[in-house]
Formats: structure tokens, C-alpha cells, sequence
């Protein structure tokens, strides 16, 4: 004769058993979907007072003002590539700090211009920097890279 109560005991661990090899198939899935697909390989960074005449440099070069600050107004142009070495579309670029936060968004070459206005080092700061991060939406989350331009007293 067969206990009823024996069976029922067992079905949990069944239960625990397919969660966890659920789980693991999941976990495998989602990262095989966050690996795969363009991701933020490399990035050039030129800087210049003009968009047309920019140089690869990431020191951007503030002049002294009478009143002691030192200030800076340019552009910053960056272009994005993906492992593959191609120009990454769509990547949001944000640039912060020196008392400027300006975003732009790459096209469909990987390029970005952004134009900074009051670039500034308070009155005895010879040097400061600007962060510079690019979010890339991915499958699932997003992909963040940072890089900084330093900013000098000319």
C-alpha cells in the first residue's frame, strides 16, 4: 500500500529542483542578450574653437580674464565606435563640470558636436577637470563609458 503523504513531500523538491534550472537558463539568456549586439568599443575626442578646425586633445586650454577666472568656449566633437571598429549611432554624450553640463547625441556616422559655453576656473585653480560619460542602450540596460578633458590655465 502506497502513503499519500510520502508522494506530497517529495513534489516540493521537484518544484525547487525546476526553479533552479529555470533560473540558471534564464541567467544564461538574459547574458548572452546583454553580450551580444553593438556595444562602446572606443571613442576620439578632437576639441577646437571651431567645429570645422578641432584637434585630437583632451586638454582644453582656458585663458586668463581680468578678474582672475580663467574661461574657455569652444566645441567638443566625439566619435563612437563599436567593437567592430564602425561608428556607433545613438549614444548619448554628457559633459560636466567646469561649470558647464552640456548632452548631445551621436548620428548615425558616431558623431557628436557639442558646443560649451563658460568653460571656467575660479580665480587661483590652475587646473580642473570635465567628465565626459557616453550611455549606450543595450538589449537589456545600458552601457556607460567615461573618459575626462582636462582643463588648464593658458
Amino acid at each position: 500500500m502506497m502513503r499519500e503523504e510520502g508522494a506530497v513531500v517529495g513534489l516540493p523538491l521537484y518544484i525547487l529542483i525546476t526553479v533552479v534550472v529555470a533560473a540558471v537558463a534564464l541567467a544564461a539568456i538574459l547574458s548572452f542578450m546583454v553580450t551580444s549586439g553593438p556595444s562602446i568599443n572606443s571613442w576620439v575626442i578632437k576639441i577646437g574653437s571651431d567645429p570645422s578646425h578641432v584637434n585630437q586633445t583632451k586638454v582644453i586650454k582656458a585663458q586668463t580674464q581680468q578678474d582672475g577666472t580663467a574661461k574657455w568656449d569652444g566645441y567638443v566633437v566625439i566619435t563612437v565606435y563599436d567593437q567592430n571598429g564602425h561608428p556607433l549611432p545613438n549614444v548619448k554624450v554628457v559633459l560636466d563640470g567646469c561649470g558647464v553640463v552640456e548632452a548631445g547625441q551621436t548620428d548615425q556616422n558616431g558623431n557628436v558636436t557639442i558646443h560649451l559655453t563658460g568653460v571656467t576656473l575660479p580665480s587661483g585653480v590652475q587646473e580642473d577637470e570635465i567628465q565626459v560619460k557616453m550611455q549606450y542602450p543595450g538589449l537589456i540596460g545600458q552601457q556607460t563609458k567615461t573618459d575626462t578633458l582636462t582643463v588648464i590655465r593658458a
